[in-house]
């Protein structure tokens, strides 16, 4: 099987793309494919570089038994290039990440993330400004939608 890099990406890198960011992770290591896919996750903006995630989302995946351990960090034009799938938590990362690009070749690789949720697409809700219910409902889509992307991504490895 061949190597692949893929990134979350959403506006802070403090909720919601270091949460798919750790969740993806998670479900690699338990298919043994964690030195086939190689994942990080960064933010359109630069406000919360270098800070943990936030602490209701942090509380929301050890809950369900994942560990959010992950310092933010911005996304990069080099990362558009580094990088085989960038997907975006919505449509002004989306926006976002697709301005930095250079090429159609950089644009190719980008995606919203929940293009592979099998409930349906659209953004992935930020629960940054709500209550806990929130980072729970967030929870629940970035879960189904990592079990969706890996089974798309280990078609692409065995290809």
């Amino acid at each position: 099987m061949k190597s692949f890099r893929v990134m979350f990406i959403c506006t802070g890198n403090i909720c919601r793309s270091p949460l798919a960011h750790a969740v993806f992770e998670h479900l690699v290591k338990l298919e043994g494919l964690e030195n086939n896919i190689e994942i990080e996750s960064s933010g359109t903006g630069a406000w919360h570089v270098g800070e943990q995630a936030d602490t209701r989302m942090r509380r929301t995946a050890s809950e369900h038994g994942v560990r959010l351990n992950h310092r933010s960090r911005q996304l990069q034009r080099r990362d558009l290039s580094d990088y085989d799938l960038l997907l975006t938590m919505d449509l002004h990362n989306y926006r976002d990440t697709l301005a930095l690009c250079r090429s159609e070749e950089e644009r190719d690789k980008v995606a919203m993330f929940r293009d592979y949720d099998p409930v349906g697409g659209g953004d992935v809700p930020d629960p940054w400004f709500g209550g806990m219910d929130g980072f729970e409902v967030v929870w629940h889509i970035v879960s189904r939608t990592s079990t969706s992307l890996l089974g798309a991504m280990r078609k692409k490895l065995s290809a």
